[in-house]
């Protein structure tokens, strides 16, 4: 991976965190956490995913939203 590609990543990776951060109203998130272990639910994996689709263009699965970390979701998204 090269530097750009890199600063992309992490670029992307932050806005998905920002995101996360703001719906789910705690700013204790990093790439390593997961949804449901900060307090995501069912009810607010639609929204994360609706945002992400509205920022991104891409709309993740809701199960890649429930079973990935962030950064691994950002990684998702960078790949598609």
């Amino acid at each position: 991976m090269n530097e750009t590609t890199r600063a992309d990543q992490a670029v992307l990776q932050e806005r998905v965190l920002e995101q996360a951060r703001a719906i789910l109203k705690c700013e204790d998130i990093g790439p390593q956490n997961y949804f449901l272990e900060v307090g995501g639910d069912s009810l607010v994996a639609p929204i994360l995913a609706n945002k992400i689709e509205a920022e991104f263009g891409v709309r993740p699965q809701l199960e890649d939203i429930f079973t990935r970390s962030f950064g691994e979701l950002a990684e998702l998204l960078r790949a598609a």
